[in-house]
């Protein structure tokens, strides 16, 4: 049995692929399988497919109409033979000793998971990109060199960075897990699961991938499916009522009102439209849901609440930033007023102290 299967989705990635696919034949780890799933692309990227595969036999392609990452993801999954299994990205590139280094550590450790630290650059001018999200100083300061599961990161769980590339999966740990299929940002629910399932994990405190800041990247543009993080959420509460960790439900929560909240406040006035009117339907979506739940109900910040009302009441995307604009400026006013009371009453204790003062044979004293 092969011991790795390196699972490489490839959509329109032509320009990179080369390189991407240099830095795993001649990695120093040869016991791999490299599963390349063409999702549908309409650039050369098949022809490169097709080249590497007859240079070096361990490379097997498969063919499909476009379906997205998380499908291609869930295809290579299955398809795999390795004992343990890597989810590459057709754009960036693996350092040459990574795969050996953390096969290595998986057996000694006898590891569900290995996580480590991703290197962003620009891809014009190949600088570093410092990105704390990526290389978690928190976590390593948390768990040290030591194997650890979830209890012992359960106040950061949702903080850890989440990128498919930057964990090393032994494959019978995750056959059962999914990647949400026809949504971005699907790597959430797949490391969450993995985390909470996992008994055994690790943090490489090494940088071992290169992850191209690109230009023309999906993450850089407008997009309507930033909403696809309003879905995403709602799977991972799911998640956590089915694991009773109800502790991350104020955070999820938060990231489907006041994160796309801000996402549409910062939005261009061509696109407010379109952006409204879908998060008003994905609102409406999974609103009777929502509303069997007993924190959503009884528990959820008022803003929030006002924000998830505020869309689904509102007409149109100027009715709808009104609200929560006004709510906002409401907010602001009561707040001001109570620290008015406070100076106030401050004041008078001051005014009060001041009368005893002069009251006194001292100072009458001094004044005179």
């Amino acid at each position: 049995m092969v011991k790795i299967s390196v699972i490489i989705p490839v959509y329109n990635v032509a320009g990179y692929l080369e390189e991407c696919l240099n830095h795993i034949i001649d990695q120093t780890f040869s016991d791999i399988e490299i599963i390349c799933i063409n999702d549908g692309s309409t650039d050369e990227s098949p022809d490169i497919l097709r080249e590497f595969a007859k240079r070096d036999n361990r490379i097997q392609i498969v063919n499909q109409k476009n379906r997205g990452l998380g499908a291609t993801r869930n295809r290579g999954l299955e398809l795999s033979k390795g004992n343990y299994v890597y989810f590459m990205d057709g754009d960036d590139y693996l350092e040459l000793t990574a795969l050996e280094e953390l096969y290595e550590l998986s057996e000694k450790y006898h590891l569900d998971f290995a996580m480590f630290k991703l290197k962003n650059f620009n891809e014009k001018t190949k600088e570093t990109i410092y990105d704390e999200y990526y290389t978690m100083p928190y976590l390593k300061k948390r768990v040290e060199d030591n194997v650890f599961d979830y209890s012992d990161v359960a106040d950061i769980a949702l903080r850890l960075a989440v990128n498919s590339p930057g964990n090393f999966f032994k494959r019978e740990f995750v056959r059962d897990l999914k990647f949400p299929e026809g949504l971005l940002f699907e790597d959430n629910v797949f490391f969450t699961k993995a985390l909470f399932k996992a008994e055994r994990i690790y943090f490489y405190d090494k940088f071992l991938y290169n992850r191209r800041v690109r230009e023309d990247s999906l993450s850089n543009k407008f997009s309507i499916s930033v909403l696809d993080t309003i879905d995403i959420s709602d799977l991972l509460l799911d998640l956590i009522n089915e694991y009773g960790y109800v502790q991350y439900k104020k955070t999820l929560y938060n990231r489907i009102f006041s994160n796309i909240y801000n996402t549409f406040e910062n939005t261009s006035k061509d696109h407010k439209a379109d952006l409204f009117l879908e998060m008003r339907r994905r609102y409406l979506k999974f609103s009777e849901k929502w509303q069997n739940d007993e924190y959503f109900m009884n528990d959820l910040p008022k803003r929030l609440k006002h924000i998830y009302e505020s869309a689904v009441l509102s007409d149109s995307h100027e009715e709808f930033e009104l609200r929560v604009k006004l709510y906002d400026k409401q907010r602001k006013i009561n707040k001001l007023k109570k620290e008015n009371k406070r100076i106030e009453k401050e004041l008078e204790k001051v005014k009060k102290e001041n009368d005893l003062i002069k009251s006194t044979k001292g100072f009458k004293f001094i004044k005179k």
